[in-house]
Formats: C-alpha cells, structure tokens, sequence
C-alpha cells in the first residue's frame, strides 16, 4: 500500500474514533444522570459498562490512527481502506444506531428481550454474521448470560419490558 493509502486509513481510524468517542461519552453521561443507581450493581450498571466500554475501544482506535505507523498498515483485499469507506461509515452509525435503539427498547421490551435484539442486531448488521445458530445463540446466551450474572447473582434490578411485563 502507498503513503497516502496508510494515511486514509489512519485519517480514518481517527474520525470513527473519534466519532464513537463522542458518542459514548454522550451515552454514558445520559445514563449516569438518568438512570437511578441502586444499592450494589444498579440497573445503571449494564448500559453504563457498555458506554465505558464503547469509549475505551473508541480511544484505542482514535489513538491506533494518531499514533499508527505506515508499517502497522496492511492492505485490505477488496482495494484498500479508501475502498472499505462507505462499508465502515455505514457499521460506525450501526453502532450508534443499535446502541440508541438498545437505550429506547430497554423500557419497553425489558433487559432480556432487548438485550437479544442489541445483540443479534449487533452481529447481524456490523459484523455481518448471517448464520442463525450463531446469531440466536450468542444473543439468547449473552442475555441470559448477563441476566444471571447481573440479576440472579450481583442482585442488581433488571428492568421487565411495558411491552410484555411479565418478561
């Protein structure tokens, strides 16, 4: 790849980088001041980790492009980065789109079930896995999963949908 291919790349790490940055910063922010904390592990813990968690990967790609060598760059095999620009346009706003949206279902359909939609979501649209096996059991596993741990072991409240209250 040429000097100005590495520079695309890196140019474009720093402002997906920097666009999820603001993004989870802003996530985190609103659900720190509106979402009551609890006793323990709250029902602000989960979608507070998942903006910290969103803010800390944004940094190391924000940095990643800063800081990026020309050797750290690879090219990509269908053309280069200035060729995978819309597709990475398109997965950053699938990020904040699915994160959005994870925030308004949650009071609706409840931790369970929009946790499984943020999930399958997440691997259906970003990541572009297309297997069904694979995307309903990392989503069913994942929410089940986090459920317990958060719920059943930690104690934390784990908000049931208006949707479908008993769920």
């Amino acid at each position: 790849m040429n000097g100005s291919g590495h520079r695309r790349a890196r140019r474009w790490e720093v402002i997906a980088g920097a666009a999820l940055l603001l993004f989870a910063l802003g996530w985190t922010a609103t659900i720190w001041l509106t979402v009551p904390a609890g006793y323990g592990v709250g029902p602000r813990a989960f979608p507070l980790w998942l903006g910290v968690a969103l803010a800390v990967l944004s940094a190391l790609l924000l940095a990643r492009g800063l800081l990026g060598s020309d050797e750290d760059e690879s090219e990509e095999e269908d053309g280069g980065p200035a060729a995978t620009t819309p597709r990475r346009l398109g997965m950053v706003l699938a990020v904040c789109g699915i994160i959005s949206a994870y925030g308004l279902l949650m009071p609706r359909l409840g931790f369970v079930l929009a946790t499984m939609v943020t999930v399958a979501a997440t691997l259906a649209l970003v990541l572009g896995e297309r297997r069904p096996l694979v995307v309903g059991g990392m989503a069913l596993g994942l929410a089940l999963g986090a459920w317990f741990a958060f719920g059943r072991i930690l104690g934390a409240y784990m908000p049931h949908g208006s949707w479908l209250p008993d769920f």
